[in-house]
């Protein structure tokens, strides 16, 4: 046993011993060195704890510190967005004023930048051109109505009523047929007037066989009113030398009654009211027939007075327009509203013929008057039609109010996408000069009795939009929903009452569930 201790000791020393040759170390600064290693360690440990005893009191000191707030009370109130965009002033309104025949100018009145008020004459024509003009165009419309006339006679003319409707075959059935009852009626009044003559040859007849008491019978007895009495004649019309006898009181009766039916049947004979009425409608009869001969003979090919009659219409309406035109140039170019010329083309000067068609001047309306204004993508949601504006040109303040938004955007100068927006001047003047610049301020979004807040005490995070409260002395989180906004202001329309109060000092090292204190007014 002994043995062994002695070869573990010789074998330690001499393990000492080549490490001192090796390293050329004395043993005793060695351990000199591990005990100053020893000794820092030490210090630095020491220094470790103070200073985290340290940051514990600080900690626990920081606990028991009153941490001091400012706060201010949700409160109603009003808040309004007004937008200050710049645009250009024009006209709401602008006429192109055209030539409507083809005539010289005689004067032309106006110029580039003229100011004119409505019914001004702005330019005239030559009044001896428009005279040549209106005969030809009359002459146009006389000539059209004779090829039309000519195609019917004056007399067929006034008879082609009788034949309304009818055709020429039609017209020869009813001429056939009226002759037809001509005859028919002739014969009528024939038989009748036969029948008539020969009662009376009877009754003439029965007076001359009445000759009695020496009557001769080469005589005839006539009864002559102007002498009062009968007289008798030879039959070659001669007074007879009075060889007669003179007849008795009856055959003198019978022979005045017998006169009496002689004159009654004579009478007749011509004022019958049966054969009158006849002899009536023969005549109307007759006059049907004239005149639908005529109207037959004023027939024409129903294409070619078609024809005929369209062409007389396209006449007169193309003619009549050009009078009325005519007599419209007569004026001259009136303005229809107070506005500036803007445009006169260099071919429209005094004596220079124009076309038909063809460019006068053009007037820009200074009754209506807009602002042509472009919004951007952040501003327009805030924009709407019937928003009031208020605008300065030249140094004028003037009102309008937003008209119209247009549904798609352009980009301008910069690249950036803005939609073009219409701002009409309510109150014009004549001082208003087009397309000089307008300053507008457009009164875009407002609202009252709302919570109104400053913008610098509303935090946001991934979250949202939130503020702090003081809820029981302990700061609270109260997520809101902003509405209208201003660079300096928000409209609050969720997550808050009225009372409530909001920390308006700096929240950035305040906690949800804080403890805190209103800072004393001072």
């Amino acid at each position: 046993m002994e043995e062994n201790k002695n070869e573990i000791k010789e074998t330690t020393v001499d393990a000492v011993e080549i490490y001192d040759e090796d390293d050329s170390v004395d043993l005793s600064d060695s351990v000199k060195k591990k005990k100053k290693f020893k000794k820092r360690y030490i210090v630095i440990g020491v220094a470790a704890l103070a200073l985290i005893g340290f940051i514990v009191f600080r900690v626990n000191a920081s606990k028991n510190a009153v941490t001091f707030v400012e706060t201010q009370e949700v409160a109603l109130g009003s808040i309004e967005n007004i937008l200050s965009i710049s645009g250009t002033v024009e006209s709401g309104e602008t006429k192109n004023y055209f030539s409507e025949l083809a005539a010289p100018i005689d004067k032309v009145n106006v110029k580039v930048g003229d100011k004119v008020k409505a019914g001004d004459v702005l330019c005239t024509f030559d009044a001896e051109n428009l005279d040549l003009q209106q005969q030809s165009a009359e002459l146009a419309i006389k000539q059209a109505k004779g090829s039309y006339s000519s195609l019917y006679s004056p007399t067929g003319a006034a008879d082609r009523k009788y034949a309304e409707g009818m055709t020429a075959q039609q017209i020869n059935d009813r001429i056939d047929a009226i002759t037809a009852e001509i005859d028919a009626i002739n014969r009528k009044i024939t038989e009748k007037s036969d029948r008539m003559n020969q009662t009376l040859t009877d009754l003439q007849k029965t007076a001359r066989d009445i000759n009695q008491n020496g009557i001769s019978d080469s005589s005839e007895m006539y009864f002559d009113n102007g002498n009062d009495g009968y007289i008798y004649r030879n039959q070659d019309d001669t007074k007879t030398d009075g060889n007669y006898n003179e007849p008795s009181e009856s055959n003198k009766q019978m022979s005045l009654a017998i006169q009496d039916s002689i004159s009654d049947v004579s009478y007749a004979i011509q004022h019958d009211p049966e054969i009158e009425a006849w002899n009536n409608q023969i005549t109307a009869l007759k006059e049907e027939q004239s005149h639908l001969s005529s109207a037959k003979a004023a027939q024409v090919n129903p294409g070619t007075a078609q024809s005929q009659k369209a062409s007389l219409e396209s006449t007169e309406l193309t003619q009549g327009n050009t009078l009325s035109k005519i007599e419209s140039a007569r004026e001259g170019i009136k303005a229809e509203f107070n506005g500036v010329i803007t445009a006169i083309p260099a071919t429209v000067v005094d004596g220079a013929t124009v076309a038909n068609g063809a460019q006068l001047l053009t007037i820009a309306n200074l009754d209506d008057v807009q602002i042509s204004i472009q919004v951007s993508k952040s501003d327009l949601p805030k924009v709407s039609v019937g928003e009031k504006v208020d605008i300065t040109i030249n140094g004028k303040s003037y009102q309008g109010e937003v008209t119209k938004i247009s549904g798609s955007a352009t980009k301008n100068s910069n690249g950036v996408a803005v939609v073009d927006t219409k701002i009409k001047v309510t109150n014009p003047d004549s001082d208003i000069i087009l397309g000089v610049e307008a300053n507008n301020k457009i009164h875009a979004q407002k609202a009252d009795d709302t919570i109104v807040l400053p913008y610098e005490i509303i935090q946001t995070d991934s979250t949202g939009d939130y503020v702090y409260v003081l809820d029981n002395g302990v700061v609270a989180r109260r997520d809101v929903t902003i509405g209208i906004s201003t660079s300096t202001d928000a409209q609050i329309v969720e997550g808050l009452s009225v009372g409530d109060q909001v920390i308006s000092s700096d929240v950035s090292m305040l906690t949800e569930g804080m403890a805190v204190s209103v800072m004393p007014v001072q």
